[in-house]
């Protein structure tokens, strides 16, 4: 068996204390020099001092702190990526560099709106608006990745991704409103939901291959999109009106937006480390093998209905967490979260993104979802004339994946990544023939006699 190499558990565990550190020292400055609510002690103290400070509108100290934060990361991953080999600091941002920063820019991202817009990341304002906008990108990108864990790396085609989305929502939001079950019993339960109808899946549909796989799954998730929106369960589901239900308070986005994004945050970024490891151990590597050529596969010995077995609990799993973030973030849920849109978005997400890339999905969610919002508020005007883009914006957004397919065959991640590849070998090629000594055979200056 494969073991992970020494250093990558160091490099692993040096962006863990960076993420730790970035995160923390504004959070501990916040808490020492904000003032709480008289009446209060310990950490409830501690934390509304801590509000009284990074609540605040327009620009804050932690809005300074974490600038400062980000502008060190990127000059330090910047220097470490065009150096040679390295070990230690320089090693950790070279092998896991821009995915730390692009964490730490997610973790700062409500303090910049919060400053750019003179806003609070606490109340309402601009802040507070695009925080739920990327609580739902991060919700989408969690889906994607799963997707793109059957789809990318496991090479199984499903029309019925949905079936997960939605039944982890309805199966939180049923059993928190008609048994008032505890949130994480219901989190729990909804998660198991989906290990089941994973279950279901794949001991009932691998027995068939190919597009008959993907029709079957299609029709599994009609099954639930059509009884979710039936009259006869209107008392149990509100039919295609759906139906809402209490959360806890630190749960409601209403009331704690700012807690939620750090916490759907965390979850999407414990998905993509699930991902990765997952790929990158022995299992993962049958997963590949499997997609690329399942006879060989089975030659080899390798039974790949149970591995197949394996990506579709996995990805079940994370596609019902999903949902479950979805349906707590919203307060209810309706058959709307079981239609096949929430098949089709994840596809063009892993697609758009790179399939069978680790980043992909998430650029794919995060442009997309960022693309169809900039186009539904967005009004252009050409000199006296207005044109409401946001009345044509499924056309448009339709041109621009054309276009995205056309530009990155291979997905914005995955075409980047090979274009990468050739460009680090031609810059590598070239310093190897500068290190080369010349060794073209001398010319002789004086003639030659031939003396036969």
């Amino acid at each position: 068996m494969r073991m992970q190499a020494p250093e990558s558990r160091y490099n692993g565990m040096i962006a863990f204390v960076i993420l730790i550190l970035f995160a923390l020292i504004p959070y501990l400055y916040a808490a020492v020099t904000g003032t709480a609510e008289a009446g209060l002690s310990g950490l409830a103290r501690w934390h509304n001092a801590a509000e009284s400070v990074y609540c605040q509108p327009g620009v804050t100290p932690i809005t300074t702190i974490l600038a400062a934060g980000l502008a060190l990361v990127f000059v330090s991953v910047l220097g470490a990526q065009l150096a040679g080999r390295a070990s230690g600091l320089l090693g950790a941002l070279k092998q896991d560099g821009w995915h730390l920063l692009a964490l730490l820019l997610l973790i700062a991202v409500p303090f910049i709106i919060a400053w750019y817009t003179d806003s609070s990341v606490c109340n309402r304002g601009k802040a507070f608006f695009w925080e739920s906008i990327f609580i739902d990108v991060f919700i989408l990108a969690i889906l994607a990745m799963s997707y793109n864990l059957m789809f990318g790396f496991s090479g199984i085609v499903s029309f019925g991704h949905a079936a997960f989305f939605g039944m982890g929502a309805y199966t939180v939001g049923l059993l928190m409103l008609h048994l008032a079950w505890p949130w994480w019993l219901a989190v729990i339960s909804a998660l198991l939901v989906g290990v089941l109808i994973a279950l279901i899946k794949g001991f009932v549909g691998l027995r068939i291959k190919g597009l008959y796989f993907a029709l079957f799954t299609l029709a599994f998730a009609e099954v639930f999109f059509l009884l979710a929106g039936n009259r006869i369960l209107v008392d149990l589901t509100g039919a295609e009106d759906g139906f809402t239900f209490d959360v806890p308070d630190w749960l409601n986005i209403t009331q704690n937006r700012f807690l939620f994004y750090y916490m759907t945050l965390l979850i999407m970024v414990v998905a993509f480390l699930m991902v990765r490891r997952l790929i990158n151990s022995p299992t993962g590597r049958v997963l590949s093998a499997l997609r690329d050529n399942e006879e060989r596969a089975q030659m080899l010995g390798y039974n790949t209905f149970y591995f197949k077995l394996i990506a579709i609990v996995m990805a079940g799993v994370m596609a019902s967490g999903a949902g479950v973030l979805r349906g707590l973030a919203l307060k209810g849920v309706s058959p709307h979260v079981l239609g096949l849109n929430f098949t089709i978005n994840p596809l063009l997400m892993t697609i758009i993104g790179g399939m069978a890339t680790f980043a992909g999905p998430v650029v794919g969610a995060f442009a997309l979802r960022l693309i169809e919002q900039y186009l539904r508020d967005n009004v252009i005007t050409l000199g006296g004339a207005e044109l409401n883009v946001g009345e044509h914006w499924a056309l448009i957004l339709g041109v621009i994946f054309v276009l995205s397919v056309l530009v990155f065959p291979y997905g914005v991640v995955g075409t980047w990544q090979i274009r990468r590849l050739g460009t680090r070998e031609g810059w590598q090629r070239w310093l190897r023939l500068k290190r080369e000594p010349d060794e073209a055979p001398a010319v002789d200056s004086k003639p030659q006699i031939n003396t036969k």
